[in-house]
């Protein structure tokens, strides 16, 4: 690749006397400058030397092959750059081609996104004059009832398109494009959500709401550590100690169907399938539950990859994914067949230092929050290909306190409770410039108490169609709205007077079921609107 190549010419070369002959002849001599080691004919003649002479010839190929094989060494060592630089080149080069194939497929997601809202427009378009005139005649002119329902649907388009695009848009969190293409998928879903929110919040937001003591005749002097329904609400489940209690659940009252043995230590957490006549349950390990007739329920194996307690299950909205968190730190994510009645482990999540005690997905299922027992123990995780969860971010908070509830309620919006002797306060957090912050003027004081800590076992109940939040903290229920401007707000709240209290909400929003050990029993409410 390089020869060596002098810059002087030979024919040039001069001796210091002045004499216009060629030079024959080189003086080694130290002691000499340059031109007078330069020797013609004529210096040979008249001139003493104790140094000794080397013919130009023979310097000149003495120099060069120097110059060779210094040359070949260099050329050697840029080869090697080279070669490294050409498959820097070649992996760049694939990183266009993925670059633009990402764009592609994004631009692909958009037109096809918006094709399918041109589709489902296009259904609206027709109607029949009988049938309006009949809305119009039985329902006084009421002709849009039905709108927020066609609206949802519309959110729910917006939803899946959104599950698609932003696995991919992420792979360019680092552009300042980035950013205004999240602010945009966040005000798509939102003016979804408002557009169905308004009559619910027109009904719900100006209308108080009443909790109705139905019954609390049932007693357990054992305490109850979870409580679950059925997609119908007509199925209870709770615990006591190691068993699982099975009752019927027809208007507020309840009837003991079936006591469920096989674990082997105290349950701490149910949750029941919506699709199925199915339920999970954990201890220290995870065990499935199916439903064979109206008395007779079987168990799976256990499973056995946690080490401590479970503490928090959360079922994917298609049902086949589960994530447990575990007083062992992490969280496991297992392949759901319930038709089979059985788990399959898949990873594990470990980022937190503490108990983890809360898990909750966004309406996409891109991404998955959980807290732990700590200080500023919220973490982000994102769905990425092949729908793999990974760690994003610690979300950064205004205080250095644990908190052991956390609830996901609008695509980019969740909220989280307190823990602490120190603080009460329910705080929001929404997706602002591509992470969560919090949004301080949303913050909500509970009743300080400073004796005790929260407990982790009753997480937040949240009913989207009736705009409802239930919070258990410490001794106190709280029912809690979302206002006009975005706001929260405390529209009514209770004492139990007691610190153990475990329970939860039919999926319809209708009944709130709890037990506590103040009246080591079953409490049951219905929640209705005035």
């Amino acid at each position: 690749m390089f020869k060596p190549k002098m810059i002087e010419n030979e024919k040039d070369f001069k001796c210091s006397k002045g004499h216009k002959l060629q030079i024959v002849t080189i003086a080694l001599d130290p002691k000499l400058s340059r031109n007078q080691r330069l020797l013609c004919k004529e210096c040979l003649e008249n001139i003493e030397l104790d140094a000794k002479v080397v013919g130009l010839r023979t310097i000149i190929s003495l120099i060069e092959e120097n110059q060779g094989k210094k040359l070949e060494k260099i050329q050697n060592v840029i080869m090697n750059e080279i070669n490294l630089i050409e498959q820097l080149h070649g992996i760049v080069d694939q990183m266009k081609s993925f670059v633009i194939q990402q764009f592609t497929e994004l631009i692909t997601i958009i037109m096809e996104w918006i094709q399918s809202l041109k589709q489902q427009g296009s259904q609206f378009t027709q109607y029949s004059f009988y049938e309006e005139l009949e809305i119009m005649i039985l329902k006084q002119n009421k002709t849009d009832d039905n709108l927020p329902i066609l609206i949802n649907e519309i959110q729910k388009t917006n939803l899946c398109w959104i599950s698609k695009f932003n696995p991919k848009l992420d792979y360019f969190n680092q552009l300042l494009e980035y950013n205004k293409c999240q602010e945009i998928l966040s005000n798509v879903n939102l003016g979804s959500q408002n557009n169905t929110q308004n009559k619910q919040q027109q009904q719900f937001r100006g209308g108080e709401i009443k909790l109705k003591l139905i019954d609390q005749s049932v007693k357990q002097s054992e305490r109850c550590d979870g409580i679950a329904f059925d997609s119908s609400g007509s199925i209870m489940l709770s615990t006591q100690q190691n068993d699982i209690k099975v009752w019927s659940f027809q208007n507020g009252t309840i009837k003991l169907i079936k006591t469920l043995q096989g674990h082997t230590k105290w349950i701490q957490c149910l949750i029941y399938s919506k699709k199925q006549n199915s339920f999970i349950s954990g201890d220290v390990t995870i065990r499935c539950w199916k439903q064979q007739d109206s008395t007779k329920w079987i168990s799976s194996q256990p499973y056995e990859e946690h080490k401590l307690f479970v503490k928090c299950l959360l079922l994917n909205s298609n049902e086949d994914l589960l994530f447990s968190g575990s007083d062992d730190e992490s969280i496991k994510v297992w392949k759901v067949d319930f038709n089979k009645n059985i788990l399959k482990y898949i990873y594990s999540l470990n980022k937190h230092e503490g108990y983890v005690l809360a898990l909750s997905l966004n309406y996409s299922e891109t991404q998955l929050v959980s807290c732990a027992k700590g200080k500023n123990q919220i973490i982000i995780w994102e769905r990425k290909e092949q729908d793999k969860y990974e760690f994003k971010y610690f979300v950064k908070q205004s205080i250095q306190e644990q908190g052991k509830k956390v609830r996901f309620i609008k695509e980019n919006q969740f909220i989280w409770v307190t823990s602490c002797k120190e603080i009460d306060k329910f705080y929001v957090f929404e997706l602002k410039e591509g992470v969560f912050q919090e949004i301080q003027e949303k913050t909500i004081d509970l009743v300080t108490n400073n004796q005790i800590l929260d407990e982790c076992r009753f997480p937040i109940m949240y009913n989207k169609d009736k705009n409802l939040i239930i919070i258990r903290h410490k001794t106190y229920f709280y029912i809690i709205r979302e206002m006009n401007n975005g706001n929260f707000k405390i529209v009514d709240q209770f004492n139990c007077d007691s610190y153990s209290i475990y329970g939860n909400m039919t999926n319809n929003g209708q009944y709130l079921v709890y037990w506590d050990d103040k009246k080591k029993g079953y409490s049951i409410y219905e929640l209705s609107n005035k």
